[in-house]
């Protein structure tokens, strides 16, 4: 097994429920617009020398998004993501934006890392399943052979038996 340092995304859940309700974009969904080979990154010019803000411009399914963000060299927290406008099925309707300003920003040259560098989060869901006590001595195992989580093993094996399947 090969590991290779990626960056990934950090975000407090309480702030991820919240924007959801707010402005209808998950956390989740947010960590996309990074991956857009055409994206687009902004510094915001008034925010405190003691850490810098920036935005991300990029395409998701739905639509424009723009994301304010942390930059931490292993890791970016999401601040605030919000759609800048929406694709719609119809063209009769109108593109509709968000009324929040973005401060006074500058484009900038784009520094993160490459969207195969970043290591996307995936909604989980927590469930209660018996294995077999040589199975977990197994993951638990490799895990310390690892230094990781033997969860995140299983979780790892089943995601990836999903996608061997063809499935979503």
């Amino acid at each position: 097994m090969r590991v290779t340092k990626q960056t990934s995304f950090d975000w407090d859940k309480a702030k991820n429920q919240e924007n959801i309700e707010k402005h209808g974009v998950s956390f989740y969904l947010a960590q996309h617009a990074f991956t857009d080979l055409n994206r687009v990154i902004l510094e915001a010019l008034k925010h405190s020398t003691a850490e810098k803000r920036y935005y991300c411009i990029g395409r998701v399914t739905e639509g424009i998004l723009t994301v304010r963000f942390t930059y931490r060299k292993t890791s970016l927290e999401y601040l605030e993501p919000a759609f800048g406008e929406r694709e719609r099925k119809s063209m009769n309707n109108k593109t509709k934006y968000t009324d929040e300003p973005m401060d006074d920003v500058k484009i900038i040259e784009d520094f993160l890392p490459s969207p195969q560098e970043l290591a996307l989060k995936e909604e989980t869901v927590k469930i209660t399943i018996a294995l077999s006590k040589r199975s977990v001595d197994f993951f638990k195992d490799q895990a310390s052979n690892y230094k990781t989580q033997y969860q995140k093993l299983i979780r790892r094996l089943l995601d990836e038996y999903v996608n061997r399947q063809g499935l979503r």
